[in-house]
């Protein structure tokens, strides 16, 4: 399962994306769609688990 609740993104002033929440569940299908500059690559990447 993926949970997201409540996360936000911003730079310098400019707000990409705020107070998002997502739940899939194994055999959940989504997309992530938005003009260029919207923050789809930036939500990624926090979703992404960091190397040790």
């Amino acid at each position: 399962m993926l949970s997201l609740d409540g996360i936000g993104k911003s730079y310098s002033g400019r707000t990409l994306f705020e107070d998002v929440s997502l739940r899939l569940v194994p055999g959940d299908r989504a997309g992530i769609v938005g003009p260029n500059g919207a923050g789809k690559s930036t939500l990624l990447a926090i979703l992404r688990p960091t190397r040790r």
